[in-house]
């Protein structure tokens, strides 16, 4: 019988111990938040929930907005003042997210006494908000060709100090990328690439792979990319249909991963701590030449 007991304790986690963005997604989850103890598969719930409040969160809504469209989607119609008592948020504030939710598309009103509130179904509300977002990139596109066209018509002002070499500390994933791209895009001749297993699963999950084939392939461009041999480095490879674009794995584990274009500029990988990646970009010749001389000796030996 006290065997049995501790195989349970193993099986579910104290309340108390359960992460604060957690216990904030735990009435979204289920109903009875009275409970000391979680059950282990509902945390792994709860974990999936977090990853799906986090998406949400990058469509610029806060928290308790995210928060009040999953309760409403998993649990359906409820009134305003039901959903404010759930979810521990004030009447005046459930309402005001509510009329923005409605607003955005998000939730729909159900017109009986009284007055209830149902969600749009998850699946299109991704839809719409991934197709608004791609109508906002289609639009500054556009906007894009109008503006350096108003640029270059500006007169040059006298004595402009030029400056040849520099360097640009680049902080998180969407920094990084935005640069990759514009390497991808001024890419004349070659593009060579270090890069950690962890870093290749994060541009795989991006177009800038099936970018870089696309590059290789149509333009000609020369593109050799090094990596560690694991599961992750060969789930991609597998999945990736590299085109003309040459691989290899280093015999090394690990090492840092850089960028190189053209023998001219390098992007490099300061940290493959995902949660907190940074980097450099630099055009110093002497900077970029000493990692060209590293990757030609790397691709040597590999």
């Amino acid at each position: 019988m006290q065997a049995e007991q501790i195989q349970v304790d193993k099986n579910e986690k104290k309340k108390s111990e359960l992460l604060d963005d957690e216990l904030e997604l735990l009435p979204v989850y289920t109903r009875d938040t009275s409970r000391t103890r979680i059950p282990s598969e509902a945390v792994d719930h709860l974990s999936a929930l977090k990853r799906i409040d986090k998406a949400l969160s990058k469509f610029k809504f806060s928290k308790n907005e995210v928060r009040v469209y999953l309760y409403l989607a998993r649990f359906g119609a409820h009134k305003a003042q039901s959903i404010a008592e759930s979810l521990d948020v004030h009447r005046t504030e459930a309402y005001k997210i509510l009329r923005r939710l409605e607003s955005q598309g998000l939730i729909s009103r159900v017109m009986e006494r009284p007055m209830k509130f149902v969600a749009v179904p998850f699946e299109t509300v991704l839809s719409q908000l991934i197709e608004e977002r791609r109508q906002r990139v289609h639009q500054l596109e556009k906007k894009k060709t109008e503006l350096l066209k108003i640029w270059a018509s500006l007169p040059e002002p006298d004595n402009v100090q030029e400056t040849k070499e520099t360097f640009q500390v680049l902080e998180g994933k969407r920094h990084i990328s935005v640069r990759l791209n514009e390497l991808l895009e001024s890419c004349k001749v070659s593009l060579d690439l270090v890069v950690s297993d962890i870093n290749l699963i994060w541009l795989y999950n991006t177009p800038f792979l099936d970018d870089l084939v696309e590059v290789c392939d149509e333009q000609g461009i020369r593109v050799r990319l090094l990596t560690n041999y694991t599961q992750s480095s060969s789930f991609v490879f597998d999945r990736t249909d590299m085109g003309q674009a040459d691989f290899a794995y280093l015999k090394k584990y690990e090492m840092p991963g850089y960028f190189i274009r053209d023998g001219e500029e390098v992007v490099l990988l300061m940290s493959n701590d995902q949660s907190n990646i940074y980097g450099m970009w630099t055009n110093y010749s002497s900077i970029v030449d000493s990692y060209k001389i590293l990757f030609d000796l790397l691709w040597r030996n590999k």
